[in-house]
């Protein structure tokens, strides 16, 4: 008998410049069983991609590098008339700006996390924010 892998419990969809960032973030979250179904370059990317990656359902969160984009009113309108705006977000940055982010009100940012993510921090947060989701 072959064994059968467990279905993935978490989706969650991939924004990063870098492709090595997207890549190592990539490894991390499938060694903790999270189904990656979208990995972007940019948000323009993302909302573009969306509806062709997501047959299964909406993500449960998008994991971001932190754009300038976010404070640019004209592209706040185009991510808030997109399916992504109901999706909580971890916005991932340089351990040195971090407390400079200021996330958008538009934009449902759950928590920042200094690049390079650690596993724990990642899976620390995640859970963190399904406990307070599932006690509301």
């Amino acid at each position: 008998m072959i064994p059968v892998r467990a279905k993935k419990k978490l989706s969650i969809c991939l924004v990063d410049e870098d492709r090595l960032t997207r890549s190592g973030l990539a490894h991390v979250l499938d060694n903790m069983d999270i189904y990656i179904p979208i990995i972007c370059s940019n948000f323009y990317e993302l909302i573009d991609e969306y509806l062709c990656y997501t047959q299964k359902g909406p993500p449960n969160f998008i994991i971001s590098e932190w754009y300038k984009d976010f404070s640019d009113p004209d592209f706040l309108v185009i991510f808030s008339d997109s399916p992504l705006a109901i999706i909580p977000i971890i916005i991932l940055t340089d351990a040195s700006r971090i407390k400079s982010v200021k996330p958008p009100r538009e934009m449902d940012i759950i928590g920042t996390l200094a690049k390079p993510v650690s596993r724990k921090e990642l899976k620390e947060m995640l859970t963190s924010y399904i406990k307070h989701k599932n006690a509301e």
